[in-house]
């Protein structure tokens, strides 16, 4: 059965293999070369190996009569690759085995005529013990490394390394040790893949080389791969130039002869320059490709990912219901009536007892009884509005105006109740389209993919351990970063500065819980906005009991500040503007917007058993982009303080509650940290003239909060008299910039 599809990877891997095992020498014999042929053979491309094979049978000594033997070693594995193709039981295993066994063989027995028995014998008897290693190493080869080594085929691996160590000592030119270049070069790259590789990877290249030339040569490479590993998170050619001096210094303590290790230190650094301009690209993929460890996580993010993915769907599916719930109540109208017939019956009420009825235009008569209806159905003024035939040819139009008139007290009353349904068929359109858009919005941020950063999580991971938390794993997605520790050794401070040093940002603890595992927590973190907000309230009520209310609120990564004034002063305007703040709290907290919020207020204002109206400032501020959108409505100009000015922002709408469609003042306005916005009721603003009020405020130095609404209030006391004319409440914020309190934050975390 021929091989459909042919890899480059595959064949460079199965080149690489076969040549430095041609190459492998232990003593006099050389038995590595027909035992990795037979097993490559048997799993790549027959085609391309057999002449590797030949060529590096010769190269390796220049002896003609070894072209001989590796020629019958490839014929009998020919022969098997030919039956192969054309009948299955010779692709099996068990064939492979043996076809590989005699090639073993037969070759012994071509070597006796060249070589001494014992030599032939010896490199028979390896041959077949390498086989075993080798058709290992050929199964990795032609899955392309694409998975996780078992135990066996990882020592197979290690063996083959062996083998290329001593291909590698046999490299050398006089003084110059010539393999010792492809022997940095592998040893870097293992050092990419990760930290297992370079540790098996380096030893065994570093024993190969040893069995060839001394054993202080070994430990030296030991010692310089070892400094691979140590510092390999260091740029290439820091971590390159480390391990050559590493070594030099490993061969100094074994007595090495100063000349050959400089020239040691030359064939070392030629390897470490074909590893260090090696493309950025290259080595990351290469890195990835043997990322085992993070591709285990794959699924487990995946899985995360396709749960959110569905569950987003989900409410995208159900927002839409909503959507199409709400488009349907909109669609749906009263249906006109039938004025005909709602005509004949009025006639059949009356026209039976008139006396003139056997000489009544009964077609006149019935247009006129349709028309009438559709008159009074309208609820319009019957007498003032008969039609001609009851005017001028009608005996009965007394009794006609009687009956249609009762029809008109009717559809009056039904057109009172139309449009208290469609009242609240507004309201319920309105909350149904509300709550779309929430459903909608977290549909889409919930089924957007979660984009994770395995570089971040393996240095958080680290950084972890190293400050005392015990950490087995960590996740860091945009969304934030989520761990689990031990129970026991859990600081709060001590994970968020190891998280601030490896992210270098802020971020706040949002839980920390214990899980099922005995002695482990999650924890989840998330961003800490770059802003936090400084806020103050001053006041003073007409009659005590102040009509106006407030709220300060950190809503996620926004911040909210309401300044309400209820309708009058007292206990009622109080009651009035509280349920109006505490509704507005809650519908920012459900995730609505700002329209849906000053909506759904509005309408609850104004229900008949709680008709009342507030003026209203509404601020809410992004905590990371300092923008803070302003909504006015009916209340007076609030103003933003800077360093040398005062900027007024003011806009024309009526109270909350006045009005079913409220279109209130919104703006946006960028805070920046040291600018402070303030609020004000009309209670304060209505006892300066003018410009006056501003100007106080830009003659205030101070830019506390707390300092400036004390002054605002004591100044609006002092120009109305000392008593309060009305309700009186200024509220102020202002940002500050979070990642600059960095002495406040050491002083937690040390502490």
């Amino acid at each position: 059965m021929g091989r459909k599809k042919i890899s480059p990877i595959e064949l460079i891997a199965a080149s690489v293999m076969l040549v430095v095992c041609c190459g492998g020498k232990v003593y006099a014999i050389m038995p590595f070369g027909a035992a990795m042929f037979c097993a490559l053979s048997g799993e790549v491309f027959f085609g391309f190996i057999a002449p590797i094979y030949l060529l590096c049978a010769f190269l390796f000594t220049f002896e003609v009569w070894r072209l001989y033997v590796a020629g019958v070693v490839i014929f009998i594995m020919a022969i098997r690759w030919f039956l192969g193709l054309k009948f299955v039981r010779f692709d099996r295993y068990v064939s492979k085995i043996l076809f590989s066994i005699a090639a073993i063989v037969v070759k012994t027995v071509l070597l006796g005529l060249f070589v001494p028995l014992a030599d032939a014998l010896l490199t028979g008897f390896v041959a077949l013990f390498f086989y075993y290693f080798a058709v290992n190493a050929a199964r990795c080869a032609h899955k392309r490394f694409a998975y996780r080594t078992s135990v066996s085929e990882s020592a197979s691996m290690c063996v083959v390394l062996i083998v290329a160590g001593l291909a590698f000592g046999r490299a050398r030119v006089d003084l110059f040790i010539i393999g010792l270049a492809p022997a940095m070069f592998a040893m870097a790259m293992f050092g990419v893949c990760g930290i297992k590789y370079a540790l098996a990877g380096g030893t065994a290249i570093a024993l190969g080389m040893g069995l060839v030339t001394d054993t202080p040569l070994a430990v030296a490479l030991i010692a310089c791969m070892l400094a691979i590993v140590a510092f390999g998170s260091l740029p290439r050619i820091v971590y390159t130039i480390a391990a050559i001096g590493v070594y030099a210094a490993a061969a100094v303590l074994f007595g090495t002869d100063p000349t050959e290790i400089g020239w040691n230190c030359l064939m070392l650094a030629s390897g470490g320059v074909l590893f260090v301009i090696l493309p950025r690209r290259a080595v990351g993929a290469v890195r990835t490709y043997f990322d085992f460890d993070g591709s285990a996580r794959l699924a487990v993010r995946h899985y995360i990912n396709r749960t959110r993915a569905d569950a987003g769907n989900r409410m995208l599916s159900v927002a839409s219901v909503f959507d199409e719930t709400a488009r349907l109540m909109n669609s749906l109208g009263e249906s006109l009536p039938d004025y005909a017939a709602i005509g004949a019956a009025l006639a059949d009420r009356i026209c039976p007892y008139c006396k003139n009825r056997d000489g009544c235009d009964k077609i006149q008569a019935s247009k006129a009884f349709a028309e009438l209806a559709e008159r009074a159905h309208g609820g319009r003024a019957i007498i003032s509005d008969l039609p001609e035939f009851f005017t001028k040819t009608c005996a009965r139009t007394v009794d006609v105006i009687t009956e249609s008139a009762a029809i008109t007290d009717a559809a009056r009353a039904r057109a009172r109740e139309r449009d208290s349904e469609n009242k609240a068929k507004t309201i319920v359109t309105e909350r149904l389209k509300a709550i779309k858009d929430v459903l909608e919005e977290l549909g889409k941020s919930q089924a957007e993919p979660i984009g994770f950063d395995g570089d971040i999580e393996d240095k958080l991971l680290n950084e972890l351990n190293n400050t005392g938390i015990e950490c087995a794993e960590a996740f860091c997605s945009r969304d934030g970063i989520t761990a689990v520790v031990r129970t026991r050794s859990a600081s709060r401070n001590k994970i968020l500065r190891a998280v601030r040093v490896c992210l270098k940002r802020n971020y706040e603890i949002v839980s920390l819980e214990k899980t099922q595992a005995a002695g482990w927590s999650v924890v989840t973190l998330k961003k800490s906005p770059k802003y936090e907000a400084v806020y103050a309230r001053a006041g003073v009520g007409k009659s005590g009991v102040s009509g106006d209310s407030y709220t300060f609120e950190r809503i996620g990564d926004k911040f909210l500040a309401a300044l309400l004034d209820g309708m009058g002063s007292g206990e009622r305007a109080s009651e009035s503007s509280g349920a109006a703040v505490e509704l507005i709290e809650c519908f920012y907290r459900a995730g609505f917007d700002s329209q849906s919020v000053i909506t759904g207020v509005n309408r609850f204002l104004k229900l008949p058993n709680t008709e009342s109206y507030s003026a209203a400032d509404v601020a809410v501020c992004d905590l990371d982009s300092a923008t803070v959108d302003i909504i006015k409505i009916g209340a007076p100009p609030c103003y933003i303080k800077t360093t040398d000015t005062v900027l007024r922002i003011e806009g024309s709408s009526l109270p909350i509650g006045v009005l079913d469609e409220l279109r209130p003042y919104v703006t946006a306005k960028r805070l920046y940290p040291g600018q402070m916005l303030i609020l004000v009721t009309d209670g304060v603003s209505d006892c300066f003239d003018g410009d006056e009020l501003p100007e106080f405020i830009n003659g205030l130095t101070a830019f506390n909060p707390e300092t400036t609404v004390n002054a605002i209030i004591n100044r609006a006391l002092s120009l109305s008299g000392g008593t309060p004319r009305d309700d009186m409440t200024a509220v102020a914020f202002r940002l500050y910039d979070a990642p600059k309190k960095r002495k406040k934050f050491k002083a937690e975390t040390n502490g």
